[in-house]
């Protein structure tokens, strides 16, 4: 498909000016682009007055304007996690071999909002829409690692620390450790805390603002999910969908 010369002319400014946050003049755009200054100009003038690029009265170097703020806005605020994230959790699922959830958190609790099957069966608590408490499982732990003590001391107060077997996490002290641990690797286990013979590896989706929004998981019977499984080439593969998920949502892991 051929080109318009002016429009990707444009965009091209757009681009230059996005990589330079404390403006650029006239003459360099010109000189970057290879541009007589009076094309340039002429593109600018209408970037200014749409409100995509504005001009520093003081130095006259132009900067981004207000208006690509709000299309980017837009754009993330439309973003449907589901979509985004479907073609990842059929990857892991047929990867693993298991199970794939990507769930959230909503009134102090899980939520599986989304759960694609692998080659195995598997009979466990998860369906589509069904809630969860967050300290017992991996992708609950991996939703409480973006939470504030404030939070966690809220959902305490709620929802308390109750034990389903006999690995799970009753404590304040407990469940700040695993959190710390959780930060500090990037992702959560579930050592069978929900439900006896299931494990499960998790990790968190960030959003543009570095806010965890979301978890994906992979789970399995324990003679399946070994802990040398899931701590060997599960953990790659789902910290790299993680990554990719928050990424096309904006997020730079810096």
């Amino acid at each position: 498909m051929a080109q318009v010369q002016s429009v990707e002319r444009t965009f091209s400014i757009l681009e230059i000016v996005a990589q330079h946050p404390d403006g650029v003049s006239i003459t360099a755009l010109s000189k970057e682009m290879d541009l007589a200054k009076s094309t340039v100009h002429r593109l600018l003038g209408t970037l200014v007055a749409r409100g995509y690029v504005q001009k520093d009265t003081n130095t006259g170097y132009y900067q981004l304007g207000v208006q690509c703020l709000v299309l980017a806005s837009s754009l993330l605020n439309n973003l449907d996690i589901r979509t985004i994230a479907k073609d990842a959790l059929q990857r892991l699922a047929k990867y693993a071999g298991e199970v794939v959830h990507l769930c959230i958190h909503d009134k102090n609790e899980v939520v599986y909002i989304d759960k694609v099957e692998g080659e195995q069966t598997l009979r466990m608590y998860s369906q589509i829409g069904k809630r969860a408490m967050m300290h017992c499982t991996g992708v609950g732990k991996a939703l409480l690692s973006g939470f504030s003590e404030q939070a966690i001391d809220q959902l305490m107060k709620e929802k308390g620390l109750p034990s389903f077997t006999d690995t799970t996490i009753t404590t304040k002290e407990e469940l700040e450790q695993a959190l710390l641990t959780i930060e500090k690797q990037g992702y959560a286990i579930d050592e069978q805390e929900h439900e006896d013979g299931i494990r499960c590896i998790a990790a968190p989706i960030f959003d543009h603002d570095g806010h965890v929004i979301a978890a994906i998981s992979i789970a399995g019977p324990i003679e399946r999910m070994t802990k040398e499984r899931v701590e060997g080439d599960l953990t790659r593969a789902i910290m790299k969908e993680s990554h990719d998920i928050s990424a096309k949502l904006g997020y730079l892991n810096k």
